[in-house]
């Protein structure tokens, strides 16, 4: 059994002249989309993304007692559907989104199941330490992995640029990443836009935690801390604790930094049908 409190805030910050932002709260589903786009543009593919999410997925894919993970695969792409087709086709400019968030699931005890596309994050915090659960879809990410892999000296690409993203002209609907951590009470996961994380360290957003604090009031503090640190994008933190976790099969060190974190795919809904 597992239960969970959260608290989550926007704000449109010292630049933007509208919120592209936008979170889902749909226990036990917690979503962060970050929009693209023109004017309002931008707006309509985050709400679009989230709205059709939460009307993808079914009760039973919602159950605390029996989930269905499988379903996040197929309601993703239903929401990625949805954004394409705000826009024309071919057209560079269309409005698109990331999309970030975690699904909590009991499944061979209490877990994690969190998603990415693009570069949104969650991170996984528990005894004093932080881990980040998602891995950027964006030329930055591309480039620091290549230079690792190769040796090659480091060329910084812009850091605003995306190589995963719900709609935005993107040539094929997009794979997002899923990965399972072992869930133990007390953990907090944070969501964020890259409006929080793009001016936040691993060690600010630690300071802002504490075990006193609410979700909502560590929220409040990280949303506060990027606009003091000089962010110039709308910011969104979505904090969920654990705050009461029956059944874990997880007896190792639970600290972030060395908790397990499994990449997974769920089987798609439709193809499990199809198998039968």
């Amino acid at each position: 059994m597992i239960r969970t409190v959260w608290g989550a805030t926007s704000d449109i910050g010292p630049v933007r002249s509208s919120n592209q932002d936008s979170w889902l709260v749909q226990e036990p589903l917690f979503a962060v989309a970050d929009g693209m786009g023109g004017n309002t543009e931008g707006e309509l593919a985050s709400t679009t993304a989230l709205e059709v999410l939460s009307t993808a997925l079914s009760p039973e894919a919602l159950s605390a007692i029996d989930p269905n993970p499988a379903e996040l695969v197929d309601a993703i792409r239903d929401a990625a559907q949805a954004v394409a087709s705000l826009g024309e086709e071919g057209d560079p400019a269309a409005p698109g989104t990331t999309l970030c968030g975690t699904l909590t699931i009991d499944q061979d005890g209490p877990q994690w199941l969190t998603f990415n596309i693009g570069d949104s994050r969650a991170y996984l915090i528990a005894q004093g330490s932080i881990v980040q659960l998602t891995t950027d879809h964006s030329a930055l990410q591309e480039a620091k992995e290549f230079a690792q892999r190769t040796g090659a000296d480091l060329v910084l690409p812009p850091s605003n640029v995306i190589t995963r993203a719900l709609g935005a002209a993107m040539p094929e609907l997009p794979q997002a990443d899923y990965v399972l951590t072992p869930m133990c009470e007390g953990d907090l996961v944070l969501v964020c836009s890259d409006g929080v994380h793009g001016v936040l360290s691993n060690e600010d957003i630690l300071a802002a935690v504490s075990d006193d604090a609410s979700p909502q009031e560590i929220a409040n503090a990280l949303v506060d801390q990027a606009l003091a640190a000089g962010t110039r994008d709308n910011t969104t933190a979505l904090v969920i604790r654990a705050q009461s976790v029956v059944g874990s099969r997880y007896d190792g060190d639970i600290r972030a930094s060395v908790r397990p974190r499994i990449p997974v795919r769920p089987l798609p809904v439709t193809t499990a049908r199809r198998a039968r």
